[in-house]
């Protein structure tokens, strides 16, 4: 569990520097796809305000055990598999190594969220029964 919040809140402070940055014109749109990811960076500094919040409210929700984050991060984490597909897709395509392999860890870390909060002892942490955390 320590380790989705800790990639929780280093993603959304990571995010949260960027939109920092892009606010100062100090970096382009373009610097954050792989933060993103599926043209999302186009919105500007405020989709990595958003994003960074969100992140940073899902850690501190996982880290204090609210009962819906369990459920939230599994429908962030399956959102951003559906929206890692196509990205996969035109990599692997187009050829281009290096896309296909950052849009595979993606995917893969993601799955690994959606079945590791998905376990009935991290289900019982979540409810309150466990008192270890799984």
């Amino acid at each position: 569990m320590a380790i989705i919040v800790a990639v929780c809140g280093l993603l959304g402070l990571i995010a949260l520097v960027f939109a920092a940055l892009l606010l100062a014109h100090q970096v382009p749109l373009s610097a954050g796809a792989s933060l993103l990811g599926g043209g999302l960076e186009q919105l500007g500094p405020f989709a990595f305000l958003l994003y960074g919040a969100i992140l940073g409210l899902l850690g501190l929700a996982l880290w204090r055990r609210w009962k819906a984050s369990r459920r939230a991060a599994i429908g962030l984490a399956a959102a951003g598999i559906l929206l890692a597909m196509p990205a996969i897709s035109s990599a692997f395509g187009d050829e281009r190594l290096y896309a296909t392999i950052r849009e595979a860890i993606q995917i893969m870390v993601r799955v690994w969220v959606v079945y590791y909060l998905s376990q009935e002892p991290v289900k019982e942490w979540f409810a309150g029964s466990a008192s270890a955390v799984p």
